[in-house]
């Protein structure tokens, strides 16, 4: 089913993400991963590239098994930095192939690697308008940035770049993780008042560890709030669920449902308790009954 028909149909959506292991790792970690959430009913699960756009492969097995397994809509992850055009046409194909409707859609990281880039796309809004155009009738969505593209000069630059996107022929859009809610009610109005009239769905982080968090914020330009690092400073690092991590998180979401969220989308880290946890002692089910 497609997430453009599903945001239609439903006043409020629940979605998970999870990770592709690293390509000599067990697989198997993500599906035991899904045999305990399944129960939870996601809306749809998405599924990311690893950094720098590795584990490709990977991408569209699992979306493959979510989507056909699991029986629940499968939302593949595309980056188009450094890929040709028959590259993505086949990613596409392949997809298509497996049942698979939706595509976020990436500019993606450059390896390290690679000092002169394939240049068929230069940012997100190419492959949007390349997917729309391929012929294949995918639901599409693409990323926001409620503290702001790392890249981008100003808030301002990255608004019009996502109405870019949008315009290209997105139909929603997933915000990056946020641990501030004023964050998300500032852009969800910058967005609004753009004129950038689809869904924009909070992406919610759910990590116990303070220190791999720090390592994602640093890269993406999230800042923490004194009052998480609190909230998990008593976290033993070897712990799978933590109890205030939970506890913050399910309070921020509580907040975000409150103030007209239309959905939450949680960045998995692979953690089944800890998003059991989540979802049971928050507000989620309660706006999907």
């Amino acid at each position: 089913m497609k997430i453009r028909d599903i945001l239609k149909a439903k006043k409020f959506v629940f979605s998970l993400e999870i990770f592709p292991p690293k390509p000599e790792a067990d697989i198997s970690v993500i599906y035991s991963t899904l045999d305990e959430l399944k129960q939870l009913k996601p809306d749809f699960v998405s599924v990311t590239y690893g950094a720098g756009g590795s584990n490709r492969g990977r991408t569209v097995e699992i979306a493959d098994r979510i989507n056909n397994h699991y029986k629940i809509p499968a939302l593949a992850h595309l980056t188009c930095v450094n890929a040709t055009k028959d590259y993505i046409m086949e990613v596409l194909t392949q997809l298509k192939s497996k049942g698979v409707e939706n595509i976020m859609a990436l500019g993606g990281d450059l390896p390290k690697d690679v000092k002169d880039p394939i240049k068929d796309f230069r940012h997100a809004s190419d492959l949007v308008a390349f997917i729309r155009k391929s012929g294949f009738d995918f639901s599409i969505g693409v990323a926001g940035y409620p503290e702001k593209h790392p890249a981008a000069p100003s808030m301002e630059k990255d608004i019009e770049n996502l109405k870019i996107k949008v315009d290209a022929g997105a139909d929603f859009i997933t915000t990056q993780l946020f641990l501030d809610n004023d964050f998300f009610y500032s852009y969800r109005d910058r967005v609004q008042k753009a004129g950038i009239n689809v869904p924009v769905i909070p992406g919610i982080m759910t990590a116990t560890k303070l220190l791999n968090l720090e390592k994602m914020t640093a890269m993406c330009g999230v800042s923490i709030p004194e009052r998480f690092r609190t909230a998990t400073a008593t976290c033993a690092i070897d712990n799978p669920v933590c109890d205030e991590t939970v506890k913050y998180t399910v309070n921020q979401i509580n907040h975000l449902i409150k103030h007209g969220a239309k959905g939450i989308h949680l960045y998995s880290m692979n953690k089944a308790g800890q998003n059991m946890r989540i979802y049971n002692e928050s507000a989620i089910a309660g706006m999907r009954k």
